[in-house]
């Protein structure tokens, strides 16, 4: 349905409300509500929080009200976590209130047909009368970092601070996600958006926000379903001039946009037009969760690649030839190496080896040892004024132990406009330890060589936008 003109098309309010009314909290630790109500305070949002609850005089310790309207200071935003036929009149009040936005957490909307699609067409009536804007309905809505705000109702932790935003149409990125992140990845989020059904606000509004952004660097899309589809291609080609826009879009088969369609009551784009709309926009299209996490590194700890050619450098003589190999499927291609680099590296070796990219660095491991040889390698080829982008390739094992953060924090140090993705295999152990050593200092590892590949080649391909 068209906003009427007293709607405004600022979202801000979702992402820094100075008040919050939280309608269906409880302090039964086993309902969605009570977790709802103790992130905000458990995580130290600092503006007015207001439990609404017909039953309780408090809940988790905060005074309760009985409706929303009755609220005696003024209220931005309502997250709303009732059952879906309590939702409409809810939505009455908060026009009678004069609230700002409403995120709903329901779900049997739409998505649930029957009854639910009354539910939702009288709620939207409602909100465009009274110039109120929706998240949702089903959805966990909304996560802000740098204020510590929330409408999850899953528990979290501590929120760390990043450069990633996700706008997603599932409580997927505001729940498990989050948790994935928080464990497993060197980068941050700075805000996440949960559009669920997306009733009003949708991924155009919400990637205008981020492109917007200052927290933001990169911004990552979940969707289903594109509510209008020239309107987020528009969104989407202006926010890739300012930032990287990574999309997985599910559905792109015919049992795929089924299941969308009974989850968030979204319909399907064909899935080769899609493809083709973000290869025009400048978005980059990726196939899965693996994929998005993957770039989202790459592009929230690297620089830009300045052009598509590649520096490889591997201590195993295999990881040179299925890098090579990769490289040409990802759009790459292998450098010539400058005469400076070559001899450079030739000079740590003995005469009758040829220096050429990829660098097989066998020999020079065993010339100079396995901490020179890193250091020597990488470096010859970050330094190279031919090469715009490197990959090394580790072996871990015990016999190969050594110091191997304190090089390429030098190196990363001494070549920061030049990105770099390192691939170790061997002792799980050691993988580990060097993983989280260097991701610690912004070097993104992969657990793959074509990992590796495919995240610098999309470092060199947004370059070209």
């Amino acid at each position: 349905m068209p906003l009427s003109s007293q709607v405004s098309n600022d979202i801000s309010v979702f992402f820094e409300p100075e008040s919050v009314a939280v309608v269906g909290p409880t302090n039964n630790p086993l309902k969605f509500g009570h977790y709802l109500m103790l992130n905000l305070l458990d995580l130290g949002f600092k503006g007015k929080v207001y439990p609404v609850n017909l039953k309780a005089d408090a809940v988790l310790g905060v005074k309760a009200h009985p409706r929303v309207d009755l609220i005696p200071e003024e209220v931005e935003v309502v997250a709303i976590i009732v059952p879906a036929r309590s939702v409409p009149q809810v939505m009455k009040d908060c026009a009678k209130k004069g609230v700002k936005g409403v995120v709903i957490l329901s779900s049997g909307f739409r998505e649930a047909g029957g009854k639910g699609i009354k539910f939702e067409r009288e709620i939207v009536e409602t909100a465009k009368k009274a110039g109120i804007r929706i998240v949702g309905p089903n959805t966990t809505g909304i996560l802000n970092t740098s204020n510590s705000f929330t409408t999850s109702f899953v528990p979290l932790p501590k929120l760390r601070k990043g450069n990633v935003a996700f706008i997603a149409q599932t409580g997927l990125f505001a729940a498990a996600a989050f948790w994935w992140i928080l464990s497993a990845e060197p980068f941050g989020l700075s805000k996440v958006m949960g559009l669920g059904n997306k009733s009003d606000v949708d991924d155009s509004e919400a990637l205008e926000y981020l492109a917007r952004d200052e927290d933001t660097t990169v911004v990552a899309i979940y969707m289903e379903g594109i509510k209008e589809g020239r309107k987020f291609l528009a969104a989407a080609q202006k926010a890739t001039q300012r930032k990287p826009v990574l999309i997985l879009k599910s559905g792109r088969t015919e049992e795929g946009m089924k299941a969308a369609l009974s989850h968030t009551g979204s319909l399907g784009m064909r899935d080769e037009i899609f493809d083709v709309a973000c290869k025009k926009v400048g978005a980059i299209r990726v196939r899965d969760f693996e994929e998005l996490m993957d770039l989202a590194k790459a592009f929230a700890l690297q620089p830009l690649a300045k052009g598509n050619k590649i520096g490889i450098a591997s201590m195993t003589g295999a990881g040179c030839v299925m890098a090579a190999d990769y490289s040409t499927e990802h759009n790459l291609e292998v450098a010539e190496l400058s005469d400076e680099t070559v001899r450079y590296i030739g000079s740590y070796l003995p005469s009758w080896v040829k220096v050429k990219n990829p660098f097989d660095s066998e020999m020079l491991f065993e010339s100079v040892g396995p901490e020179e040889c890193l250091k020597i390698s990488l470096e010859g080829m970050l330094s190279d004024r031919n090469v715009d982008c490197v990959l090394g390739v580790l072996p871990s094992s015990p016999m190969f132990a050594f110091d191997i953060e304190t090089p390429i924090k030098e190196l990363r140090e001494k070549y920061p406009y030049k990105p770099l993705t390192i691939n170790i295999i061997g002792s799980k152990d050691m993988v580990d330890l060097w993983t989280k050593q260097l991701e610690d200092i912004s070097v993104p590892v992969y657990p793959s060589i074509e990992r590796c590949v495919k995240a610098l080649g999309a470092l060199s391909r947004y370059q070209k936008i």
